[in-house]
């Protein structure tokens, strides 16, 4: 599984690059598209953190690579590798969620 993002003007800072708020809000959606992948639930994220590699620049493609490596219970442990086209890698992204149940 893994999704992308054209890193358009609105998602980046003041000198023209991905802003590190935008980059963590696309991790954390594609974490959770990778618990839902995985458990067929809904999620709320516990934890998140982004290590920044490479800068990605206004025009660029990234990628974000997620894998669900433990569900522990309710606790879904997920890791991402998001990455530019060229292949170098712009950040990476780790997360745990713990999945809900919809009250009606």
């Amino acid at each position: 599984m893994r999704t992308g993002l054209w890193v358009l003007d609105r998602h980046c800072n003041g000198m023209g690059f991905l802003h590190g708020g935008m980059a963590c809000a696309f991790a954390d959606s594609a974490l959770a598209w990778a618990v839902w992948t995985a458990t067929g639930k809904m999620s709320v994220t516990i934890k998140l953190t982004v290590e920044f590699m490479e800068i990605a620049r206004e025009g660029e493609w990234i990628e974000a690579h997620p894998m669900v490596t433990a569900v522990d219970g309710e606790f879904v442990h997920v890791t991402a590798r998001i990455v530019k086209e060229d292949g170098a890698l712009a950040a990476r992204a780790d997360a745990v969620f713990r999945t809900v149940r919809r009250k009606v």
